[in-house]
């Protein structure tokens, strides 16, 4: 017959186990509901801690550089402030891994195994030293890797201090296999995540900024100015700036050398404009400068002498030094002018400024 003391301490399992699957399923619907890797993984550790029958659980995530750092963790505080942003290599992993007892998919690391001394651990100094054969050791482990669809490894789940001071049985490991299949899964989704938000930012950066030099494009130029005109008070300012003489720069070292001078004067120029105005590339060697604010014209001014002294200087390329000029037009109006007849005003202050300089070398065509 069944004792009674048995019927309750399956009752007590059983209670255990349900208690552990329903926090798995809230585990579950953390990371099907965010994309936030921190908090995912928060999530996971929590979990594990509160169903696992541990009292500590620690997630590694590899980096983009290829290292793994602790990015989540769950435990005492000082357990987060020792370990939370550390980083281990994957060979060390694979040293690891190596040298364990599988159970399943999870590894054992028995004490007396060695640790690599590069890798930063964290071990109890209240943990008593086991009296029967399935007692935790101080300096055991147990590892839960982290696998991607494609099957390379992603990150790793370790957990430590068993609330009984025993090896995990059966179901604790099964547990914990599955919270390791969470955290995957999480991963995996705040990859692709992270990839869908650097490739939508690609794609605007593209649409809105020249390829060659990096600077604003038309298009940019054009929304920011409309933003502009649609603001009460203060001035508004424009610049035209094209290059002398590269024309010349093409034809004696072909378009690379032409790019590369592009962009070198794009980034002296960037230097010299203020972070709230913008400095776009208008097409071929025509830039265009718009300011915004107030006393406008003096910053015009301002700005016009130190471009037109940056670009006086020599410019050096992979065939040697290269000189190029600007003649610099600007115009300014109150905001809410139209900006058309404002860069039309510039453009041909611009033309005048071009006159003015070839009339000075009259041999230049």
């Amino acid at each position: 017959m069944t004792s009674i003391e048995d019927l309750s301490s399956r009752l007590s399992d059983a209670l255990a186990q349900l208690d552990g699957l329903r926090t798995l399923q809230e585990v579950s619907r953390a990371v099907h509901a965010s994309l936030d890797l921190t908090a995912t993984m928060d999530a996971v550790v929590h979990g594990v801690t509160r169903a696992s029958g541990f009292e500590v659980a620690v997630i590694n995530v590899v980096q983009p550089g290829g290292d793994f750092m602790v990015v989540s963790a769950d435990g005492t505080d000082e357990i987060r402030r020792s370990l939370l942003g550390t980083r281990t290599t994957l060979a060390i992993w694979d040293e690891l891994f190596g040298k364990a007892e599988r159970w399943g998919s999870l590894y054992f690391i028995g004490a007396g195994n060695t640790i690599p001394e590069s890798m930063i651990t964290w071990t109890s100094d209240t943990l008593p030293m086991p009296e029967t054969p399935d007692g935790w050791h101080p300096d055991d482990m147990l590892l839960a890797p982290l696998t991607a669809p494609t099957g390379e490894l992603a990150g790793v789940l370790s957990v430590d201090l068993p609330l009984d001071g025993r090896r995990p049985g059966p179901v604790q490991r099964e547990m914990l296999e599955l919270f390791a299949q969470h955290a995957s899964i999480a991963v995996h989704h705040a990859r692709l995540h992270h990839e869908l938000a650097e490739s939508r930012a690609r794609l605007a950066h593209a649409a809105t900024h020249d390829p060659l030099t990096g600077l604003a494009n038309r298009a940019m130029l054009r929304a920011f100015t409309e933003e502009l005109a649609g603001r009460a008070g203060g001035e508004v300012g424009v610049m035209v700036i094209d290059l002398d003489d590269f024309k010349a720069v093409n034809d004696a070292g072909g378009h690379d050398a032409g790019d590369e001078v592009l962009r070198a004067v794009a980034e002296r120029m960037s230097a010299l404009v203020r972070g709230e105005d913008l400095l776009a590339r208008a097409g071929g060697d025509e830039f265009v400068v718009v300011v915004a604010g107030s006393d406008v014209e003096p910053v015009l001014r301002d700005t016009a002498e130190r471009i037109h002294q940056a670009l006086s200087e020599p410019i050096e390329t992979r065939d040697g030094p290269c000189k190029v000029g600007a003649s610099i037009g600007h115009a300014y109006g109150e905001s809410g002018s139209d900006f058309a007849q404002l860069a039309a005003a510039a453009d041909a202050d611009m033309y005048r400024s071009k006159q003015r300089h070839r009339a000075k070398r009259p041999w230049v065509a």
